[in-house]
């Protein structure tokens, strides 16, 4: 008389076998999602260094830190944008003006024709950079102009002859930033160690506050991309920190090529 009592074990042994097999393919098919992420993202990630070189006119040289951020980059792509994108350069020399700048961008879309949801840029410049920027402006060069900083003000001595005597004139700036552009407001004056109002100054050397206020010295307009505008700037322990804000910006070439301006 026969049996089957052998099929159930052989039954047992083919689902495990198919469960091994589809085990298998399943960690294959996440291995080479993890594979293509990690490719992609290094791709991404030499593709907007080298953009950013290139929009900035950055020397080959110059070291650019690209991070995306967490989460697969795959994934990410499929909804039609980048989460996080986080750029440093250091230094970079912008103007004469050495420093530090870093870019923050939120919802980069893949789409050029799109726009960015949010982007910010911080410059640092050390005040040792901005003391010579100051002191080399032609205009204020025959005063043979001393730049200091204290607290988060720029301090500016100098030197006129009235009559063939020496007399020493200063005067203690703030930055700020007016309609995009950057500048200094005169907070306080002097004229042979006597505190004056700013007026004062133009008696002795006409046009003097205009130089004084200007932020020529700080622009760095003219080699960022026009669409970037320039909101804060103030004075940081020992640095000057300037932040731009992108809000809204096509990524793409035309957008991007286009400089702003210093005047």
């Amino acid at each position: 008389m026969s049996t089957t009592i052998v099929e159930a074990p052989r039954k047992k042994r083919r689902g495990r076998r198919a469960l091994i097999v589809l085990l298998v393919i399943v960690l294959v098919l996440v291995a080479g999602f993890f594979v293509g992420d990690y490719f992609a993202k290094k791709y991404a990630t030499d593709y907007v260094r080298d953009q950013v070189a290139s929009s900035l006119g950055l020397p080959s040289t110059t070291p650019v830190t690209v991070d995306l951020g967490s989460g697969s980059i795959l994934l990410q792509a499929a909804t039609g944008q980048i989460n996080d994108v986080n750029i440093a350069i250091n230094p970079i020399v912008l103007d004469g003006l050495s420093g530090s700048a870093k870019l923050t961008a939120h919802g980069v879309p893949l789409n050029q024709t799109s726009p960015v949801k949010t982007l910010d840029i911080v410059v640092v410049v050390p005040t040792t950079t901005v003391s010579t920027a100051i002191s080399q402006v032609p205009s204020l060069k025959s005063l043979k102009p001393k730049v200091s900083i204290s607290g988060k003000h720029v301090a500016v001595v100098g030197t006129i002859y009235v009559f063939g005597f020496p007399q020493s004139i200063g005067a203690t700036l703030t930055p700020k930033v007016t309609a995009g552009v950057p500048g200094f407001s005169i907070d306080t004056a002097s004229f042979d160690g006597a505190t004056v109002t700013a007026s004062v100054l133009d008696r002795y050397l006409p046009g003097l506050t205009t130089l004084l206020e200007s932020g020529t010295s700080l622009c760095i307009g003219d080699r960022l991309p026009k669409a970037f505008t320039l909101t804060s700037i103030a004075v940081h322990g020992q640095t000057i920190v300037s932040t731009f804000t992108g809000n809204g910006v096509e990524l793409n070439a035309a957008a991007l090529s286009q400089k702003g301006t210093c005047s």
